[in-house]
């Protein structure tokens, strides 16, 4: 009992750094910059909710630390609500007032509010940068190299031709450096032909072949689908461990980063097109999960510890697992945010794009229909990722 209370609370925290994290720093990208245009924050706040404590600074922002601690927000001057969504009695009062245009973020030039609003993104993205630098220099990074040793007997890789022995030079034209990125590759491409180049017996050809959608172990407990080739790494492939140093880190940040963003682009762009599943679409309670999962494997034993393994080396683990997850999920955040989805940052970009094309914004009727029609899409999609959460909890503790 005290140990299911225990892992319990620890993915709570784990869960609550991890998004407060991701979140605060995109908005402290919109504060910082809205500042540097001199744009007036009227409330930063850590969290949602009631607000526990509060404080003003010089120059007049109102910080609170909220009850739920589950991201944050930042208020500007002229702003209806946490989206942005212009006040328009508000504005209508400062400019009866006479109130210096310079502080209210709807009166900037359109240039500022795009800096302004882009800076969210670009904060999630320098964020990732900065976490996969750090964790070069600390963990390193081990490379496997692609060479097949075992072949599944009536696996897609069979059927296609891939024999032990083979080195998978590139995955539908993109080189391979790795065994962990032909995992990467085939994971969420369940039944759609890739085009693998090897080189075998000195000559490169290639081989189509179609990965299947199975159901297996995803090494945190639990259970989910996942695109099957079928092909194991050979017991002579040449295992690398690289530790960067703080000269080299910086490339290996933005190459860590540049991964992901494709990788998370690649899926929006099948997903689009209907060549991709939602059902790798996860929230909040998908990310509380992994986590927590994450968190408590760390402080195990079965994480490559021993009994005698010290509460330093846990700690370390564990910090180091959630700032990888950090990591990735600062890219999809930035990511999603950059969706021209009104609600959005995405959408208040296109709004700013047409406000610099026409020579003014679009009407109150149609960026409220647009506010109203994003926030109903970005409800269905949170409606389907909790319904993947929720499947996926259910796999888990069956």
């Amino acid at each position: 009992m005290f140990e299911t209370a225990s892992a319990g609370l620890l993915s709570l925290f784990a869960f609550l750094a991890v998004i407060s994290i991701v979140v605060v720093i995109h908005e402290l990208g919109h504060f910082q910059v809205g500042r540097w245009c001199g744009v007036h924050a009227e409330v930063f706040s850590v969290g949602f909710g009631p607000t526990l404590v509060s404080w003003h600074d010089g120059k007049g922002t109102q910080w609170r630390i909220a009850a739920l601690p589950l991201g944050g927000y930042v208020r500007f001057r002229g702003d209806e609500n946490a989206a942005s969504a212009p006040d328009r009695k508000e504005l209508a009062r400062l400019r009866e007032a006479h109130a210096d245009p310079g502080t209210v973020f709807h009166f900037k030039p359109v240039w500022q509010r795009v800096l302004i609003v882009a800076a969210g993104p670009v904060a999630n993205f320098i964020l990732a940068v900065v976490i996969f630098a750090a964790l070069g220099m600390i963990r390193g990074e081990a490379r496997i190299e692609p060479l097949v040793g075992e072949v599944t007997a009536g696996s897609p890789a069979e059927s296609a031709g891939l024999e032990s022995g083979d080195l998978i030079l590139a995955i539908d034209g993109s080189p391979v450096s790795g065994f962990s990125d032909i995992s990467r590759t085939v994971f969420m491409r369940a039944g759609q032909q890739i085009d693998i180049a090897v080189e075998r017996d000195g000559e490169r050809i290639t081989i189509q072949a179609t990965p299947e959608r199975r159901v297996m172990d995803d090494y945190l407990g639990g259970e989910r689908a996942r695109g099957f080739l079928g092909i194991g790494v050979s017991r002579d492939a040449e295992i690398t461990h690289e530790r960067y140093s703080v000269l080299e880190a910086p490339a290996y940040g933005v190459q860590r980063t540049a991964e992901a963003v494709g990788m998370i682009f690649d899926y929006i762009a099948r997903l689009v097109t209907g060549r991709a599943s939602t059902e790798y679409l996860n929230g909040p309670i998908g990310i509380a999960t992994t986590a927590g999962q994450i968190a408590n494997i760390a402080v195990s034993d079965a994480a490559g510890g021993t009994s005698e393994t010290g509460p330093a080396d846990r700690l370390v683990r564990l910090v180091l697992g959630l700032l990888s997850l950090s990591a990735l999920l600062s890219v999809a955040l930035g990511l999603m945010n950059l969706l021209p989805i009104p609600v959005l940052d995405g959408g208040h970009l296109v709004y700013y794009a047409y406000e610099a094309v026409a020579g003014h914004p679009p009407g109150p009727a149609v960026q409220t229909t647009g506010f109203r029609l994003g926030l109903a899409l970005i409800l269905g999609m949170m409606l389907v990722a909790t319904w993947n959460d929720i499947s996926y909890l259910r796999d888990l503790f069956s």
